[in-house]
């Protein structure tokens, strides 16, 4: 489990709803009404915003990836926890525990 965030392999997450998303090319432009603020993603992110239409578990996210993408599971694991780390302090994904029996906290992140 990452420290810094609270995330690891069996925290459940999905995407905010906020934000107003399009695809751009091979990227995904954000805006964020609420913060009034334009975020983009590139190379693997759109997929995994994609992922995130429902709430899954990290492992989840990374088993899909690692089936469509040339990765090996712990590269894998360490990308999209950094990653899902970068969209949780932009306040773009919901945090909600674990699947192992943690406390979900279903908190808006």
């Amino acid at each position: 489990m990452s420290a810094s965030t609270g995330i690891g392999p069996s925290t459940v997450v999905s995407r905010n709803e906020e934000p107003i998303a399009v695809e751009v090319d091979d990227a995904m432009v954000m805006m964020s009404i609420d913060q009034g603020m334009y975020f983009g993603l590139e190379g693997v992110g759109p997929r995994i915003w994609a992922l995130l239409e429902q709430p899954r578990s990290v492992s989840d996210v990374c088993a899909a990836l690692t089936q469509e993408f040339e990765i090996d599971t712990e590269s894998c694991l360490r990308d999209v926890l950094g990653f899902l780390d970068e969209l949780r302090q932009a306040q773009l994904i919901h945090v909600h525990g674990g699947t192992d029996g943690t406390t979900p906290s279903a908190d808006r992140i």
